[in-house]
């Protein structure tokens, strides 16, 4: 069987791992899902990692995998021209942490210290051109103590010390003394396809770029949040290549933790992304995204707001003073690409982003550093015996403020005087799961075989490092940092996917405590946490 056919919608990603949970799939599945019982295709998910991997082996397109979303990789209902309709095959994913809160692109679920729990189920209907995916999810998080210190004085005392003032967010250190449990919309759709493009409103996560631990601009560290798309339904291919697209308005929201102002409640995101793959080289793809945020009014004024990343353009000064506090704005530019080379199963990527826009050509070219942003990455695939392969992978991805920032003041990343929420939504970030002026260095190894894999990882975070240059007298701080190492396997039971990482991190000089001057003894400065994920995940259609 030819191990190199090409489909032409970003559908057929999914359904090659989903109708082949084996590494050794070749070919691609284009049929629609039948049946009462179906999955859907979520971001993280392993129907996600393996696809990647098929990409570097040359047995899969990479068509929308840098623009994606779970409407987007899920194949329709099976049928036309009448109302057809499924159940949801169940996802579930929990998160155990030992001493302090370690979450990382877990959407909704903010994984506090204890026991935090997922779930996503529901249902699909279909009728002509319009499509609904009804996905709830149910989280919950023991949220048991563990140090923090206090907010600002005009804010929530759960709110971050760290961030407010000239670098304000919504970053709670904690969601408040109480366990949760929430409700969410999760990765809910009703769209409409027609004449080559699919428009609609949803609430369901979104992963823009070519990064497999942090996307800068849009990435699942929180919960999606409600927006209108417009979106390419497949490549739109011409002489010079293929190109895909989408644009989103959408509304971003205050958690319960951060200040008692009604009236800045709610912000605008208007944002676009887009790819393109040269005919001449189909295997590498080059793309760019925008996102302008907003304060506003509130939820009635997020639609006028809709062609911000097209006209505001307007570089502000972010030492300004801003005495609205609900009209600034803020924006993140970013330019990515990344090139497969499936004969020797190796991928290079790369994104690089701004959140202040260049003054000028000079400006550009004589500090082309100033508030950048970026993330390097590889991966190589090696198939080993007739079903499996061996994957390595490594990612860099750094945040921290700049050289130009001693002589020049500018803006950190997700943070903001004007916007004072940040980039967030409900409390987390929109963004980088890294974070505002952090770093991340990260390696993993893993075989996969056709029912299971197993593999280890290790790395390095640098947290909030704009932060520990930006507070008086930081010489009595040090560096928040975090060392950390574990294992991964999973494997395949009937129709579903069971994955399990353990993760031993050494955080040392937790929220900036010098060891030499703590203020509350040595237990207090160097944290020792354990996490363990588990997350069971659907492989492949349900039958009839």
């Amino acid at each position: 069987m030819n191990r190199t056919i090409r489909s032409t919608g970003a559908h057929a990603v999914a359904m090659l791992v989903l109708a082949t949970p084996g590494l050794h799939a070749q070919s691609r599945d284009t049929t629609p899902d039948a049946g009462w019982l179906t999955p859907l295709a979520t971001i993280g998910s392993s129907w996600e990692d393996r696809a990647r991997v098929q990409q570097l082996l040359g047995r899969a397109s990479a068509d929308g995998f840098l623009i994606r979303s779970p409407s987007s990789e899920t194949p329709g209902l099976a049928g036309s021209g009448r109302v057809r309709w499924s159940l949801l095959v169940p996802e579930v994913g929990g998160t155990w942490n030992t001493r302090i809160p370690f979450s990382w692109d877990d959407g909704a679920m903010w994984a506090g210290r204890g026991t935090n729990l997922q779930v996503t189920a529901g249902a699909r209907i279909a009728a002509g051109p319009v499509s609904a995916i009804l996905a709830p999810e149910l989280t919950y998080s023991q949220n048991l103590p563990f140090q923090t210190f206090p907010g600002a004085a005009t804010s929530s005392t759960f709110s971050s010390p760290w961030y407010a003032g000239q670098r304000s967010a919504d970053l709670p250190h904690r969601f408040g003394d109480r366990p949760l449990l929430y409700v969410h919309a999760g990765q809910s759709t009703v769209s409409m396809t027609g004449r080559g493009v699919v428009g609609g409103v949803s609430t369901e996560n979104q992963w823009w770029g070519p990064g497999v631990r942090n996307a800068i601009v849009m990435s699942n560290q929180a919960a999606g949040f409600p927006h209108a798309f417009l979106r390419t339904s497949a490549p739109v291919r011409t002489r010079l290549g293929a190109f895909e697209g989408k644009w989103i308005l959408g509304g971003l929201t205050e958690s319960l933790f951060f200040d008692t102002i009604r009236s800045n409640d709610v912000r605008s995101l208007s944002g676009v992304a887009a790819t393109f793959r040269p005919a001449l080289d189909p295997d590498l793809t080059l793309g760019v995204s925008r996102v302008v945020y907003a304060g506003v009014s509130g939820p009635a004024a997020v639609p006028g707001r809709f062609l911000d990343v097209f006209t505001r353009w307007a570089s502000r000064d972010p030492t300004a003073a801003d005495s609205t506090r609900s009209g600034g704005a803020e924006q993140i530019l970013s330019v990515f690409g990344r090139w497969i080379f499936p004969r020797d199963g190796f991928e290079v990527y790369a994104e690089w982003a701004r959140v202040e826009l260049p003054r000028s050509f000079r400006d550009l070219v004589s500090e082309p550093n100033h508030t950048q942003g970026y993330t390097l990455g590889t991966q190589w695939a090696r198939p080993v015996r007739r079903e499996g392969a061996f994957r390595l992978q490594a990612e860099l991805t750094y945040l921290e403020e700049s050289a130009t920032f001693n002589n020049r003041p500018g803006r950190s990343y997700y943070v903001s005087s004007s916007v004072p929420q940040g980039y967030t939504h409900r409390g987390q970030l929109v963004g980088a799961a890294v974070g505002p002026g952090g770093s991340n260095q990260w390696v993993g190894g893993d075989y996969l075989a056709s029912g299971w894999h197993f593999g280890a990882f290790g790395g390095r975070i640098r947290w909030n490092n704009d932060v520990y240059y930006d507070r008086p007298g930081r010489l009595y701080l040090a560096h928040d940092v975090s060392m950390l190492g574990g294992l991964r396997a999973g494997a395949r039971i009937w129709e579903m996917y069971l994955e399990a990482e353990f993760e031993r991190e050494q955080r040392y000089n937790y929220l900036f405590q010098n060891p030499e001057v703590g203020v509350n003894g040595e237990e207090a400065v160097d944290v020792p946490n354990s996490t363990l994920r588990l997350r069971l995940t659907p492989v492949r259609r349900a039958r009839r």
